[in-house]
């Protein structure tokens, strides 16, 4: 089962990647036509203002990239129908609305999910009581809701530290502009304008940045708190019909498997 979620992460990473890399080459590829147009018309070109920047406007770019990715790979992941597929949860209704607990904790094992994750610790405890079974539900709620949110929660980190990446771009470019100052004074406007440019073009860089990540952070939270709910109802209207008094004892899990297999052997 962790395998199967170590490589369900790894195509979702590579799927956001990929996305991420189109998207990114698109615009390089924009960028060129109209550094083309620019030089026609002695403008400046999107390149130049890009240069004017300095360095940290690669730390920008690498930011966006990762706004990019966490962001698709969150619209992709953040629905109702990816943490509980409809087939499952029509396949697990049946098996435990004809009292087929093991056999329903088995699926769960090998469909690893955000629901079937839930499901299966509660099944392990159906033998306890049923608030037991809540608990468990509502511990490993928490648990996978916060793994949801993980990626989410690192466009609020680049929401924060993209406007200081530019504010040091900012710096940098005052104190190039006030040492051009001091050396030549105002006789080489041209350096002084550069060093300038470099201050504004850091500083609109970082917030480009930041304002995007920092609108698709509220909106992913807000869909991983929905879909998770939502998920969370279907578990217990899974288990709301079960007769908790009737199975007291009853183990399900892997003890229960390895009994399972013994009576279809016999």
């Amino acid at each position: 089962m962790k395998i199967n979620i170590v490589f369900r992460q790894f195509n979702q990473w590579i799927l956001a990647v990929s996305i991420a890399t189109i998207l990114f080459s698109s615009t390089i590829i924009a960028q060129e036509a109209a550094d083309a147009e620019g030089a026609v018309k002695g403008e400046k070109s999107a390149k130049d203002i890009f240069h004017e920047g300095g360095a940290v406007m690669w730390f920008c770019v690498a930011m966006s990239m990762c706004v990019v990715a966490f962001t698709v790979e969150g619209f992709v992941k953040l629905r109702v129908a990816k943490l509980a597929p409809p087939m499952l949860v029509a396949q697990l209704k049946e098996l435990i609305h004809s009292g087929n607990y093991q056999e329903a904790w088995q699926l769960c094992q090998s469909s690893p999910c955000y629901l079937s994750t839930l499901l299966s610790a509660g099944l392990e405890r159906i033998g306890r009581s049923k608030d037991s079974v809540d608990f468990a539900i509502q511990e490993n709620s928490i648990v996978e809701t916060t793994i949801l949110k993980t990626n989410t929660t690192y466009l609020s980190v680049i929401g924060v530290i993209a406007p200081m990446v530019g504010l040091t771009g900012t710096v940098v470019g005052m104190i190039k502009a006030f040492a051009t100052l001091g050396q030549s004074g105002i006789s080489d406007p041209s350096k002084l304008a550069g060093n300038i440019g470099e201050v504004l073009v850091a500083t609109a860089a970082g917030l480009v940045v930041a304002i995007p990540a920092f609108i698709f952070f509220y909106i992913l939270k807000g869909k991983a708190q929905t879909a998770s709910l939502r998920a969370d109802a279907l578990v217990y209207r899974l288990l709301e019909e079960i007769p908790y008094d009737q199975l007291s004892g009853i183990r399900i899990g892997e003890y229960g498997s390895e009994v399972f297999t013994e009576e279809q052997q016999a």
